[in-house]
C-alpha cells in the first residue's frame, strides 16, 4: 500500500476535488469543487492524505467528497473518497481499507482555503469532544432560578437575563421576531460595536450543549441575533478568537448558514491551535 501510494502521487500533476462520494455517479458528471495545480499545494495534499494509520476497515457511508489524481496528460491515475472528519478511502472497492489521517484539521482547512464548501462544519464533532459539550438531561436549559447558573456558565450578557430566565431554552428558540428584535436592541446598548456583539454571541453559541440546545434552543436565538451583523464583522471577531468556545460558535454558524470561505479563513489559526497534532512517527501511512 505504501509503495503504491508513493507511486501514484509521483505521477500526479493535477488534483481535483469533486462533489459526492462513492455513490455519486460517473466522475465526468460531477461538479469540480477545487483544482490543485501548484506543486507545493499538491505536495501538501499528498502528505495530508497519506500520513496516518490504516483502520483495517471501511466506513459504511459512501463519503461526501472525492479526490482525483491526474498525470501530466490529465489522465486519471486514481481516486479517494473522504469520510467524515478523519478518514480517507483510497480505491475503496479494491483495497477495502480506510486511512485515519494524522492531521485532519490541516486537511480540511487546506480544502476550505481552496474553495471546497462545507469543511468548517466537519469540526463540530472534534470540538464537541474537546470542549465537552455533549448534552445531558434535561436537554434544554430549565426556566427560573434552576437555569440561572446555565446563563452564567454560557457567558450570557446580564442585560438579557431578565427576559431569558422565565423561559426554558426550548422556548427561547421559539421567540417571535418582535421579541428577538427587542433583545437585539438590548444587546446593542451594551455592545454598540458589531464586532464586539459578534464576539459575545459567538462565545455564547459555542458554549451550548450539542445538539438540542445548540441547534434548536438558544442556538436559534443567537443565530438570529448574528444575522443582523455584517459577515465581515463576524469574520473579524472570529479572526481574533481567543477561546475554543468562540471557534465552536463559528462552526455552529457555518453549519446553519453556510460559508463562502470568509469564516474558514478567519477561524483557521484558532482551529490549528486547538486541534494541532504532534509529529507522528507513522509517516507515510502505516499498515
Amino acid at each position: 500500500m505504501i509503495s503504491w501510494l508513493s507511486d501514484v502521487w509521483s505521477r500526479t500533476h493535477i488534483v481535483r476535488i469533486l462533489d459526492g462520494g462513492e455513490d455519486a455517479g460517473p466522475l465526468a458528471d460531477r461538479a469540480t469543487l477545487a483544482e490543485l495545480r501548484s506543486p507545493s499545494t499538491i505536495e501538501a495534499a499528498r502528505k495530508l492524505t497519506t500520513t496516518g494509520l490504516f483502520t483495517e476497515n471501511i466506513c459504511r457511508c459512501p463519503g461526501d467528497t472525492t479526490i482525483t489524481l491526474h498525470d501530466d496528460s490529465d489522465e486519471l491515475v486514481t481516486t479517494a473518497s473522504l469520510h467524515g472528519y478523519s478518514n480517507i478511502s483510497w480505491e475503496r472497492q479494491r483495497l477495502h481499507n480506510d486511512l485515519h489521517v494524522a492531521d485532519p484539521a490541516a486537511l480540511h482547512l487546506l480544502l476550505a482555503t481552496h474553495g471546497v464548501p462545507d469543511q468548517i462544519p466537519l469540526f463540530l464533532a472534534p470540538l464537541t469532544d474537546l470542549l465537552n459539550l455533549h448534552e445531558g438531561h434535561p436537554q434544554f436549559r430549565p426556566a427560573g432560578d434552576a437555569g440561572r447558573q446555565h446563563l452564567t456558565e454560557r457567558a450570557v450578557p446580564h442585560v438579557l437575563h431578565p427576559v431569558l430566565l422565565p423561559l426554558t431554552g426550548q422556548q427561547v428558540g421559539e421567540l417571535s421576531t418582535t421579541q428577538l428584535d427587542a433583545m437585539n436592541d438590548q444587546l446593542t446598548t451594551i455592545a454598540p460595536s458589531p464586532v464586539d456583539r459578534a464576539r459575545i454571541l459567538l462565545s455564547w453559541l459555542g458554549r451550548l450543549p450539542i445538539p438540542a440546545e445548540a441547534f434548536w434552543g438558544e442556538g436559534a436565538l443567537i443565530r438570529h441575533l448574528l444575522a443582523d451583523i455584517p459577515r465581515a464583522d463576524i469574520a473579524t471577531a472570529a479572526r481574533h478568537a481567543s477561546t475554543g468556545h468562540t471557534a465552536m460558535g463559528v462552526v455552529n454558524l457555518a453549519l446553519h448558514t453556510g460559508d463562502d470561505g470568509t469564516l474558514a479563513t478567519a477561524i483557521r489559526p484558532a482551529l490549528r491551535r486547538l486541534l494541532s497534532v504532534a509529529p507522528t512517527p507513522h509517516a507515510p501511512a502505516q499498515r
